[in-house]
């Protein structure tokens, strides 16, 4: 997985739960997507995403719990993080994107940008 096709995104799949292995499969289906499987132990995750250089990396919320992004994305600010459970039809994302706090206007606007409805 040294070269990469331009315009296609390295995804990590971290986990070996049926849920990912599926997600996986049908990632590998698309051409866009180079899919990659990420062994090892959570402390090790930032060691090996430096190594792999994902774009993304998935990983199943029901069995691993989201903690090591917040280290990994400050590490890695480009890594999406993106957690599924598909028994709750849920995911979270999360993302190293920056953004200037300078004034309490900012954390307004970002507070706004980021709310659903």
């Amino acid at each position: 997985m040294d070269k990469q096709v331009k315009g296609t995104r390295k995804v990590g799949i971290y986990g070996s739960r049926l849920v990912i292995s599926a997600i996986g499969a049908s990632l590998r289906e698309k051409p866009e997507f180079e899919v990659q499987e990420i062994e090892g132990l959570l402390p090790d995750m930032i060691n090996k995403a430096d190594a792999a250089h994902p774009d993304v990396i998935l990983f199943d919320l029901t069995a691993t719990q989201p903690h090591f992004a917040i280290p990994l994305i400050r590490t890695h600010p480009t890594i999406m993080v993106i957690g599924v459970d598909l028994a709750n039809n849920e995911m979270i994302v999360l993302s190293g994107k920056q953004s200037r706090l300078l004034t309490m206007e900012d954390l307004v606007q970002a507070i706004e940008a980021g709310a659903f409805k």
